[in-house]
């Protein structure tokens, strides 16, 4: 037979449900003002949702590297244009020995063998050179396809000497 499209939940007249909320807000306010007093412990954090602490960042870096990702300035638009070379398409396909999409993902446009491409650093993806200059002169630093970082990192020894110190070894 089924349930019928109606709600068996109890209805609050809207002003009584008004006069509770403002009940619970005068409630947390006064106990505030008496815990700043020094004349009442502050509430338990599940006492209420709002004095929850934030769950942990399980995806932050630990705290030796965050210092020195912190202090590594980003690389200048000329800097990442200087070490990425630009290249003709053919040279490069040469070079892959591997037939490779012939898109550009920035213009959508065709790479053909004349063309003057750069080849990123972390992901070998390959895009028209004024495609990629404007992406990089626009302040991007990641690749405009999968979003890797357009040059290898200089500090790939201190990941790997800090990996294997982690925990989660497999």
């Amino acid at each position: 037979m089924g349930f019928p499209s109606v709600c068996y939940c109890v209805i609050l007249p809207q002003p009584l449900i008004l006069v509770l909320q403002l009940l619970d807000l005068l409630r947390h306010a006064v106990l505030l003002c008496l815990s700043s007093l020094g004349l009442a412990a502050p509430p338990a954090a599940d006492d209420h949702p709002a004095f929850a602490a934030p769950p942990p960042d399980l995806w932050a870096l630990p705290p030796s590297l965050q210092a020195a990702a912190a202090a590594a300035p980003p690389p200048t638009p000329a800097a990442i244009k200087a070490r990425l070379p630009a290249v003709r398409y053919a040279d490069l396909l040469r070079a892959r020995r591997a037939p490779a999409p012939a898109t550009c993902a920035v213009c959508l446009g065709a790479l053909e063998a004349r063309h003057r491409v750069r080849e990123l650093g972390n992901c070998a993806h390959a895009f028209h050179k004024a495609c990629i200059d404007k992406w990089v002169d626009k302040g991007q630093a990641t690749c405009p396809l999968c979003r890797a970082l357009l040059l290898p990192d200089d500090g790939a020894g201190e990941l790997a000497a800090s990996s294997s110190s982690s925990p989660f070894s497999f």
